[in-house]
């Protein structure tokens, strides 16, 4: 069997196990390659319950699937976001669910995958850009937790930093 093939499977086997983990928490940072600007987040996904929480040094911003999305600022504003935007993951949260990162050549996707290799904990993918394949990326996937713990475009990156399971609240 293929090697790619046989990485991709790993893939699948790893995010279906993590949806039936409990929670897992991590700090997300992010570095505009433009102007070298970085944010950090810390998250938490709960994948029993559908719940997350992603908050930076300027917002909270929390899904529960009996209120939707909520979005609470330092400044005190808070934003209800619409239901019919649940399909909506903030790209900090994305990489703890792979399969809905833009990158498996779909019509809304940016980047489609042109190979794929075990490496160490998890899956090194080659990510071709869909509209101008002089663009590249990679991305990493740890099979362990079933994340993307690395995810690296022309225009940022991002790195899940002290990936861990939480205890129950």
């Amino acid at each position: 069997m293929d090697e790619s093939f046989e990485a991709l499977l790993s893939i699948l086997t790893a995010v279906r196990n993590s949806s039936m983990q409990r929670r897992l928490g991590a700090t997300v940072e992010q570095v505009n390659l433009e102007d070298g600007a970085t944010r950090s987040a810390e998250v938490m996904v709960s994948y029993n319950d559908r719940i997350w929480t992603v908050a930076d040094e300027n917002k909270t911003w929390t899904f529960t699937p009996s209120t939707g999305g909520r979005i609470e600022y330092t400044t005190g504003k808070v934003e209800q976001r619409p239901r019919d935007r649940d399909d909506y993951l903030p790209p900090e949260i994305a990489l703890f669910f792979p399969l809905s990162m833009r990158i498996w050549g779909g019509l809304p996707d940016d980047f489609r995958v042109a190979g794929a290799e075990v490496e160490g904990e998890g899956v090194r993918l080659a990510l071709v850009a869909l509209k101008d394949p002089r663009f590249t990326g990679s991305a990493f996937v740890n099979t362990q937790y079933g994340v993307m713990t690395e995810y690296v475009t022309p225009a940022r990156t991002y790195h899940v930093r002290d990936l861990s399971w939480l205890p129950r609240p």
